[in-house]
Parts: structure tokens; sequence; C-alpha cells
């Protein structure tokens, strides 16, 4: 039984390409640097062996003793971890040493300070307090909504009330100026100067006749209060017959004499 080999392409007169090829003898063996040229041949991609056989987790050859010494603790472990024994090393020196277990022993310590019982208390402790937070903010935010209808009701009622001062001062405002006009006899422009200087001595007297108000009515309550002072018991006190203690309402005067 005859085989044929792929030797390569060859390029026709009509720009066509033709692989030539070579009859070989089945039962005959072929040499290694046949087989290493085909599958160079084979393998498109031109990497290099370590690379083929890394990406395509492919076992690589075994190491020999200076690629052994040379090959760091580090790679000879990931080594034997991704192929195990077919890896052909020794697992005796993969173990680490002393100082490493002591070294990575404090590095634990140090990283991880708790014990497994404890980090599942922290991080229960942690889920507790966080789901607690979220109620508390679901609370908080149930409050807001129901007291919403209460915070728009006062938001209107701040705009009505603010639209009737501007209402109302509007107002004083045209009645102002119509005094002033009548003030004056005749009518006016508001930007005349004649205009605002009575407009402005009008706001003097009413501010001047709202201050004397107000210390009258303050004077008027010191009285009151110094009155209640100096006479607590000014006021007569009735009986339960319904005549006061002074002896109203009694047919006896004062100074007649007693029978």
């Amino acid at each position: 039984m005859a085989l044929y080999r792929v030797l390569g392409r060859r390029w026709t007169a009509l720009g066509l390409a033709r692989p030539y090829c070579q009859a070989v003898n089945a039962g005959i063996d072929e040499t290694p640097e046949e087989e290493d040229l085909i599958e160079q041949k084979r393998n498109k991609s031109r990497l290099r062996a370590h690379h083929y056989n890394s990406i395509h987790h492919q076992l690589p050859e075994n190491l020999s003793e200076d690629e052994e010494f040379a090959m760091s603790l580090r790679a000879q472990r990931k080594r034997y971890g991704e192929f195990g024994a077919a890896s052909g090393i020794n697992l005796a020196k993969l173990w680490p040493s002393k100082e490493e277990l002591e070294l990575e022993k404090e590095w634990e310590n140090v990283a991880r300070p708790h014990s497994v019982q404890e980090m599942i208390s922290i991080a229960k402790k942690a889920k507790e307090d966080e789901e607690r937070a979220i109620q508390k903010r679901q609370a908080e935010l149930m409050q807001k909504v129901a007291k919403l209808e209460g915070w728009k009701k006062e938001v209107r009622d701040r705009i009505m009330k603010q639209e009737l001062e501007a209402q109302i001062a509007k107002e004083k405002k045209e009645k102002l100026i119509e005094e002033v006009r009548q003030i004056l006899g005749f009518q006016i422009d508001p930007k005349d100067e004649r205009f605002k200087e009575a407009l402005l001595q009008k706001e003097k007297e009413e501010k001047k006749a709202k201050k004397v108000a107000k210390k009258l009515a303050r004077q008027q309550r010191m009285i009151e209060r110094l009155r209640q002072e100096t006479y607590p018991s000014s006021t007569p006190v009735k009986d339960a017959s319904g005549q006061s203690e002074t002896g109203e309402g009694s047919s006896i005067s004062p100074g007649s004499p007693i029978v």
C-alpha cells in the first residue's frame, strides 16, 4: 500500500496552485528528521515547542538535569500540578521547607488574623447590620411618604400666604398712591419727581404713626401691669350669697348703727 506525502505546491500557467506528492511505502519507517519536518509543516502557527505545548495543554518533554536545576521551584510545582506524575518531577522536593512553612504561617496570621469561626461570625454580624440599616432606611422612607401630603399642604399654604401678602402690599401701595394724588389735587404720573416726593413723605408719616401707636400700646400694657402689681386685690370677691365682702347689696349703710 502506497501513501502520498505532500511536499509542496506548484503554480500552473493558469495561476492555480496544485500540490505535488511523493509516493512512499507504508511498510518503511520514516526517519525522525522527516517526522520533525512533517510536524513543522503541520504547525502553521510557527510557535516554539514549549509555547505550543503550553497553549494546547500538551505534555512537554521531560526536563533534563540542567533544565530541572535552572527551573524555579515555583515553576516545577506548577508543572507538576498541571501534568501530575507524567511530568517526571520528583514530588519530594516540591514539599515546602520549614522556613517556607514559617513564612506562610506568619503571612496567614497577618493577612487573616481571625479563625474560620470568627470570620463566619463577623460576616453574619455585617450581614445583620446591613439588613438592619436597610430596614431602618425603609421605615424612614415610609414615614416620609406618610408626611408627604402634610408637606404639600404646608407648601401650598406658604404659597397662598405669600400671594396674599403680595396682594395686600399691592393694594396698600395703590391706596397710598391714590391718597397722594388726592393730596396733590390732580392726576400725576407716578414717575414724576413731585409724586415720588409726596409718596415718600406719606410713607414717612405712616411709619411715624405706626411707631407712635406701638409706643402708646406699650405704655398702656406697662400701666396695666403696674396697676395689677400695686392693687392685686382690687377686684371684689363675692361670697356664696352673691354679696360682696364690702357689704355691697346690703340695705345697711357703712355708718349706720346696728340695732
